[in-house]
């Protein structure tokens, strides 16, 4: 494919621009609301809160009832999984031939290879909670699960997007795939 910009033609190939950061937004959003989901059960299973989370959910005609929460938030467990799986293997392909090239020396090998981390986390937490959840009458979650869904796994993964961001903004990886060929001799 050609696109034509007014510094002159540009190439685009398969590698020119990186998919990585195109592939995270879903399971970022489904690990959130996961968290969200399995709190927000909690909130209305504790007796001092559950007459506050049913007048909150009455207030916003939300036809939602507390005994759904388990479900939803199983499956956007589920979707979080599926989703962080092209995530992960065009992450894995941006960050490899960063530590090829530099190891672990630089700041931004180092800050790539906590992202991976801490999103490798975040993946084993999804793959626990679904696995311990899928036999469960409802899906119920535990309090291990909760605690693991809203104190682990949204921490975890909102900054490893933070980290993510630094990646591209600070570091600027993944930029200029997308130069011209005339740009680049100059």
């Amino acid at each position: 494919m050609k696109f034509r910009y007014a510094s002159g033609p540009v190439q685009l190939t398969s590698s020119s621009n990186p998919a990585h950061p195109a592939t995270v937004h879903f399971p970022i959003a489904f690990i959130t609301l996961t968290g969200a989901l399995d709190a927000l059960y909690v909130a209305s299973s504790h007796p001092s809160t559950a007459g506050l989370v049913a007048s909150t959910l009455k207030t916003l005609d939300m036809q939602l009832s507390p005994a759904m929460l388990p479900q939803l938030s199983y499956y956007t467990t589920v979707l979080a999984l599926i989703t962080a799986l092209p995530a992960t293997v065009s992450g894995v392909m941006e960050l490899m031939p960063l530590i090829q090239r530099d190891g672990f020396s630089t700041p931004k090998a180092q800050t790539g290879a906590l992202h991976a981390a801490l999103n490798d986390i975040s993946l084993l937490a999804l793959v626990y909670n679904w696995w311990t959840r899928r036999s469960a009458v409802g899906f119920e979650p535990s309090s291990t699960n909760v605690a693991i869904s809203a104190l682990l796994n949204v921490p975890a993964t909102l900054f490893a997007a933070y980290l993510g961001g630094a990646l591209v903004y600070q570091y600027g990886m993944g930029m200029g795939r997308g130069a011209s060929k005339s740009k680049k001799a100059q």
